[in-house]
């Protein structure tokens, strides 16, 4: 599951709140980091240092 979006295995595995069998919902902040991620705004890398 995780493999197939790397999105999900960086952002939402981390949240309290994620649930492997609720993968097809997603909250508005896995919007907005995706969506920044995509456009270059952020890296992997600054995500990664934030919650790790």
């Amino acid at each position: 599951m995780t493999k197939k979006d790397p999105y999900i295995a960086l952002i939402c595995t981390h949240c309290e709140f994620f649930k492997e069998d609720d993968i097809d919902l997603e909250c508005a902040a896995f919007k907005v980091l995706k969506s920044m991620l995509q456009r270059g705004v952020i890296t992997p890398e600054e995500i990664k240092d934030v919650l790790g």
